[in-house]
């Protein structure tokens, strides 16, 4: 909206005076500056005035002001800069009224659709807008952000305008607190970027959003710029891949060097080992790419590499084909495990596959389920155990608890004996 008219109207059209062809085209520039708002000082008397009859307004003694446009009566306890309008937005020549303090309400509201054109639009005059700047070199404004190279040194750093001369030439301050004066912006050492993009006042001006645009993640996303960042690692990805050939031809040119000269049969087991070795290096960046995919989460990485490690060989016999009864051990599809045994009726000693919770009960399996049975027992009466943090504390604590508790066994046996006798009983029938 026009600065000579209130927010909420349409701004008035010019008067067509201003476009008669004439002589000289002097008329109409003086004409179009008459029509600027310019500020005029008061005189002492008219001051004087204005304020006796604001005294007389209040006190009741005079009638009160009326708004010329809404017709309504001001009320003539408002404070001086309420009531009158700012010399910027015309004064007062046309007479009171409060127009200039009524919100700039906008009543149409913004669709998805409507929103993501106007945010398109915008998008691309500010593109066009950069592009001319950094052109030309011209259009720079005051606290506007850029990029700079500060003493026309790489690299850009952020930088705010303070002040921008006539002949174009800029004082800056950078982001760490250091300015820079009289700065050509030519040659590429200043640039304009996307940071002074304010979506919201672009949208302001055609309407309000509704509830889906304002709520929408991807409102104001320009997928160009998406380009860029792809772009930028494809070349990322190049620079790698040439330095892994580089780094393969100078080991070739390595090897090459330090053997000298062989023999027909060894040049053939060299070449040979060449392409075996090709075939390492070929397996290495693969697993390095797996790895990489696998650390963020991508499609093949870590979880792809689990599933193949459960992955049994094509030659031994399925699980769920050791017996064919549907009342037998359950098989679990998803995690390929079959707990219990699919034949308990066969002898121990002849069984292929006992199950794979045979694997939990053997060797060193069960001592250790009782030693995190003894760790967490300790927790829970105060002491600081952990069985996978320090497993050696868990388990010297663990053989230290088991001999006290058995030396208080054999001790309170040998009290109850030499109390009440029996021991000749017990030795008989230990001998037995």
């Amino acid at each position: 909206p026009s600065l000579l008219c209130p927010p909420h109207t349409s701004p008035p059209l010019p008067s067509p005076l201003l476009y008669q062809h004439t002589r000289h085209d002097t008329t109409r520039t003086k004409m179009s500056a008459a029509a600027k708002p310019q500020h005029v000082t008061e005189s002492s008397a008219d001051r004087r005035k204005a304020r006796e009859l604001q005294a007389a307004r209040a006190a009741g003694s005079a009638a009160p002001a009326v708004d010329i446009k809404s017709g309504q009566m001001i009320n003539p306890h408002n404070p001086e800069f309420i009531t009158k309008k700012p010399w910027y937005l015309g004064g007062d020549s046309t007479g009171p009224t409060l127009d200039h303090q009524a919100a700039g309400e906008v009543s149409a509201t913004l669709t998805m659709s409507v929103a993501d054109s106007v945010a398109k639009s915008h998008h691309s005059n500010l593109k066009q807008k950069i592009k001319s700047i950094n052109k030309t070199g011209q259009g720079f404004e005051v606290n506007m952000w850029v990029e700079a190279l500060k003493k026309n040194k790489r690299p850009y750093l952020m930088a705010q305008v303070l002040k921008v001369s006539k002949r174009g030439e800029l004082d800056l301050k950078y982001e760490d607190g250091t300015f820079e004066s009289q700065i050509r912006p030519s040659n590429g050492r200043v640039k304009a970027t996307k940071v002074n993009a304010t979506l919201s006042t672009a949208t302001g001006e055609h309407g309000k959003l509704d509830y889906a645009s304002k709520r929408d993640k991807y409102y104001g996303y320009d997928n160009e710029d998406y380009k860029g960042t792809v772009r930028r690692y494809e070349e990322r990805e190049e620079l790698r891949r040439k330095i892994r050939e580089e780094e393969k031809q100078k080991q070739k040119l390595l090897k090459t060097s330090t053997e000298g000269e062989a023999t027909t049969k060894k040049d053939t087991e060299f070449s040979d080992s060449d392409d075996s070795e090709d075939d390492e290096e070929i397996d290495k960046e693969g697993q390095t790419f797996t790895t990489r995919l696998g650390r963020q989460g991508g499609v093949g990485g870590a979880q792809m590499k689990v599933t193949a490690r459960n992955l049994r060989i094509r030659e031994d016999t399925a699980k769920y084909l050791r017996n064919l009864d549907p009342n037998s051990a359950y098989y679990d599809p998803k995690s390929r495990s079959m707990r219990d045994n699919p034949n308990p009726e066969i002898n121990p000693n002849d069984l292929q596959f006992a199950g794979d919770n045979f694997v939990r009960y053997t060797g060193e399996a069960a001592d250790l389920a009782k030693t995190q049975l003894f760790a967490w027992d300790a927790q829970d009466k105060g002491s600081d155990i952990h069985a996978q943090a320090n497993p050696s504390q868990a388990e010297m604590m663990k053989k230290k608890v088991t001999a006290e508790k058995e030396s208080t066994k054999g001790s309170a046996k040998k009290k109850v004996l030499d109390k009440y006798g029996g021991a000749e009983i017990l030795q008989k029938n230990a001998g037995r």
